[in-house]
């Protein structure tokens, strides 16, 4: 089509080539304002959390020293004052404090893989009646979830079964209470009150 004046007129289409679409952006956030964001939402949600109940037992090499009662604070004899539960992990060490203290030795064998261990556990020897009772006792730990050779002379030393198993032995050595599975707390208390010689 030819224009008065020489031109001509082109009809002018949208190419993706002249006109190239425009997308809107992301927005796009700050590293640093990522990372204070995500910090003050971990610190909200851990003010929000209720706290955790004490914990007394601490597996490792060397029993944690934790003061319940001071002497000088009433006439208590030292065996009606309540004393945490401490958790021994090295057999030959707590057989020696318990035949060097005269105590009585609370074994308890247990594997990661047991329901009923970790049952135990969270049932068991977190309940305030156990974890703070007034019979001093030696409490040993033993874990037995690798398949190693010591783990098979254990089963064999105390005779196992099945676990968990929780043995109670005197202060003299002799086994007063065996244990075999899931027990309740009363079941524990009544076996360590019998090895202790208390009614």
């Amino acid at each position: 089509m030819t224009l008065s004046g020489g031109g001509s007129r082109r009809s002018f289409s949208r190419s993706p080539a002249r006109f190239p679409r425009v997308l809107p952006s992301k927005p796009s956030l700050d590293p640093r304002a990522f990372v204070l964001i995500v910090w003050a939402g971990l610190a909200a949600c851990a003010a929000a959390a209720p706290e955790p109940a004490p914990v007394v037992a601490i597996p490792g090499d060397t029993p944690a020293v934790i003061a319940v009662n001071d002497a000088t604070q009433g006439e208590a004899t030292s065996s009606s004052r309540p004393r945490p539960l401490v958790w021994e992990t090295d057999e030959p060490r707590a057989r020696a404090r318990a035949a060097r203290e005269g105590l009585p030795l609370l074994v308890f064998l247990s594997a990661d893989w047991s329901a009923a261990s970790i049952a135990m556990t969270r049932e068991v020897w977190s309940d305030p009646r156990v974890l703070v009772q007034r019979t001093p006792i030696v409490a040993l730990r033993l874990d037995l979830s690798a398949d190693t050779p010591d783990t098979e002379l254990r089963f064999a030393r105390y005779g196992l079964r099945t676990l968990p198993a929780t043995i109670v032995f005197d202060a003299e050595g002799h086994e007063v209470a065996r244990l075999s599975g899931l027990c309740t707390v009363d079941e524990v208390l009544a076996a360590i009150r019998r090895a202790a010689g208390d009614p």
